[in-house]
Order: C-alpha cells, then structure tokens, then sequence
C-alpha cells in the first residue's frame, strides 16, 4: 500500500506547513525563527536579558500612559488587581517541600555511603554533564537533550 508524503507526516496542520501547502503558516515560523536567531545570535541577548528589556518597556509606557492621562484628563490603563490566594501559596509550598526532602533524604542516603549504585549512577551522570557541556553552551545543551525525550 502507497501512501503519500502528506499521510506519512500526519495528514494534519504540521504535514501542511512542511509540504509548504500552508505558505503564510511556514512563513512565519521561519520569519519568527530569523527573527529569534538574529536577537539571540547576532544581538548576543539572553535570555533574562531580552525579558527584563521587554518587561522595562512594558513598565516605562505605562507609566509615561499614566502620567499622560492624568495631564490630558483621560482615563489611565485599566490593570487588574491580582492576588495569589493562601490555599495556592500553601499548595505550591507543600508540594516543594515534598520533592525538596525527597531530594535532602536521597541525598543524605548517597553521601552516607547506603546506596552504592545511586551514587555511582549519579557520578557517572554528573561527569557525563560536565564533559558534554564543555563542548556547548547552556541552551544549546538543553535544546539537543530535550529533543530526545519527544521521541521516548
């Protein structure tokens, strides 16, 4: 049975934008992707960096909308007010809390010599990190070992 290159890539919206049938969605994937390689690349931001600039100039034209409006007798920028509930704080403290002593008491385990095989998986995995990160960057490495696990 024969089937064609669209059905093989999954018939849908993804077997459409490779196969260029969908030309304005392929287009602006590869312009956003330009556009992401020239500000990480060529302009050398990172990744903090390009937030706390955007969140800068988010908070400056704010500010300057809210200056302005009270001199011109307009209505300044409506921002909601948003509050973290208690119950979400004490959920998300319990849950770090959990994994955390988890982590201390594996820990624990390794450095007191318990689990020979842990510690000597966690070394190898360890050395295998630094070694690999010599040859890369920080986001480089994350971007080729988080592809792996898409297809696992």
């Amino acid at each position: 049975m024969r089937r064609s290159v669209h059905e093989v890539l999954g018939g849908g919206l993804v077997a459409d934008v490779v196969l260029w049938r969908r030309r304005d969605v392929a287009i602006g994937i590869l312009l956003g992707a330009l556009a992401v390689w020239v500000v990480f690349e060529l302009l050398k931001y990172t990744l903090v960096s390009l937030v706390s600039r955007v969140l800068l100039l988010l908070v400056s034209i704010l500010f300057v909308w809210a200056r302005a409006a009270g001199i011109l007798n307009r209505p300044p920028p409506s921002i909601p007010e948003i509050h973290i509930t208690e119950e979400a704080t004490k959920g998300v403290a319990d849950f770090l809390r959990t994994h955390v002593n988890t982590v201390l008491s594996v820990s624990r385990d390794i450095a007191l010599g318990r689990d020979p095989k842990l510690f000597y998986q966690v070394a190898a995995s360890l050395w295998l990190i630094s070694f690999i990160s010599s040859w890369t960057d920080f986001v480089t490495l994350v971007c080729t070992s988080k592809l792996p696990s898409h297809f696992s």
